[in-house]
């Protein structure tokens, strides 16, 4: 087995720079490899940062640079995780999320905090030194589903052409979760697309480790684990599930043992505002939360969204067992973990404008093999539901736009049963090829 370079540098490197050191390579090498993502975030964060600090500002006659507030939510969860705050994190609704963003986010913190930058906490500041900082990282948190979603295509056998159509549209569809701040989001999905791949190649470790961490940034990521349950082992089953809940474990053990109802309630209730964003049919079953006075002197209607949650769950359970069969080939997967995602939004109380980037970026995969017309297909299903998200109407028409268009994206990117290329063999196929080859990882896959 091949050494890497970094490791072996003598007896006396220590063993925590030699790890920080190969994961740095890792990811050079994977940057090397994937220059069309990396030109597509290099374009996201200038396009980004530019339209944040001159074009949005002069376009509204702003005095101010334009920003949201949930990724200064997120910053300030950070800092009070820094000083052991670990018990306010869910007192406040900010977050109803699991903690991963906050997590990758303590860095950051320090950094800013070091340098004496100036924040926007709670109330908002006109030109924050800290967002040139906290800007750029939040487009590279995000810029990684590029390379998840590039790995896959490339997997598939998509074309340069093809891969820097798929980027292109990535880039559009992704600039909706920047600019709202919720980098989880796309991170989750990252991890969720790695894991597909894993899967792909038999690696039942490493899968079980990035749906834990997928489900540590965002908990949607469930609504795809039915249909990875179903080709999974027996054998490796259990250890799969201790893997997928060990990270979300380890982050939210502070919290729960510090304020436990809080935390739970929080969960559990799943508060979401109907007034701030746009309300669907779903909203009229939700249970009423009352006023909450956080977001404004005179507060606004807060509604629980768990239990149409609950009901996207239980659709997703049954996709999953429908599908058990077809899930088989990498490229009915990645159809299926886009239908499965986007019943986040079909089932949702109340839909802000990023709910629906998940399905939108795992569905544009289709267009790797696609022909001319059902790409075209595609990129207009893509650009409606993008649109309609971020239409500036308080009514439940806009939810109706949604749901139509990301249906019919999930229809024509869906792949056509008659060509399958030969990368895309069945799990147990494929794991017996690799190992007769010779090629299969140590890692316990």
């Amino acid at each position: 087995m091949k050494r890497d370079l970094l490791s072996a540098g003598g007896d006396n490197t220590p063993r925590g720079t030699a790890s920080g050191l190969q994961v740095l390579s890792s990811a050079f090498r994977a940057v090397r490899r994937h220059p069309i993502p990396t030109f597509g975030a290099l374009v996201l964060l200038v396009s980004f940062m530019a339209s944040s600090l001159w074009i949005l500002p002069d376009y509204h006659h702003s005095l101010g640079w334009s920003y949201t507030a949930d990724i200064w939510n997120y910053l300030q969860l950070a800092h009070l995780t820094d000083i052991g705050a670990y018990q306010a994190i869910y007192s406040q609704p900010t977050i109803s999320t699991t903690p991963g963003v906050v997590a990758v986010l303590v860095p950051v913190w320090w950094l800013i905090h070091a340098a004496g930058l100036s924040v926007s906490f709670q109330v908002r500041v006109l030109h924050p030194t800290a967002w040139f900082v906290l800007g750029p990282y939040e487009v590279l948190l995000s810029a990684s589903a590029l390379y998840a979603v590039d790995s896959v295509a490339v997997r598939l056998g998509a074309t340069t052409a093809r891969r820097v159509l798929i980027c292109a549209a990535e880039v559009y569809a992704l600039y909706n979760v920047v600019l709202w701040g919720h980098p989880e989001d796309a991170i989750a999905v990252t991890c969720l697309l790695y894991a597909c791949l894993a899967i792909s190649e038999g690696r039942w470790r490493r899968t079980g480790w990035l749906m834990g961490a997928a489900v540590a940034f965002q908990p949607f990521v469930l609504l795809s684990l039915p249909l990875l349950l179903f080709l999974a082992p027996r054998r490796e089953l259990a250890a799969f599930l201790a893997r997928l809940v060990a990270p979300t474990a380890v982050l939210l053990v502070l919290p729960l043992s510090l304020d436990w109802s809080v935390t739970v309630h929080d969960f559990l209730t799943q508060a979401t505002f109907s007034t701030l964003n746009r309300p669907t049919p779903w909203v009229r079953f939700a249970p009423s939360l009352g006023l909450d006075g956080f977001h404004g002197a005179t507060g606004v209607m807060a509604v629980g969204d768990g239990p149409a949650r609950l009901l996207a769950v239980l659709c997703s359970v049954v996709l999953g067992f429908l599908l058990r069969r077809s899930v088989h080939k990498l490229n009915i997967l990645i159809a299926a973990v886009a239908l499965s995602l986007s019943l986040w939004c079909f089932f949702e109380t109340v839909i802000a404008p990023y709910y629906v980037w998940p399905a939108i970026a795992v569905a544009l995969i289709g267009l790797s093999r696609a022909t001319v017309s059902r790409a075209a297909a595609v990129l207009v299903s893509a650009a409606i539901a993008d649109i309609a998200s971020n239409a500036d109407l308080h009514a439940e028409s806009v939810w109706w736009v949604i749901v139509a268009a990301l249906g019919a994206l999930v229809a024509v990117s869906w792949p056509p049963t008659a060509r399958v290329p030969p990368e895309e063999l069945d799990v147990p196929q494929r794991s017996r090829l690799v190992v007769g080859a010779g090629q299969l990882s140590n890692d316990g896959g």
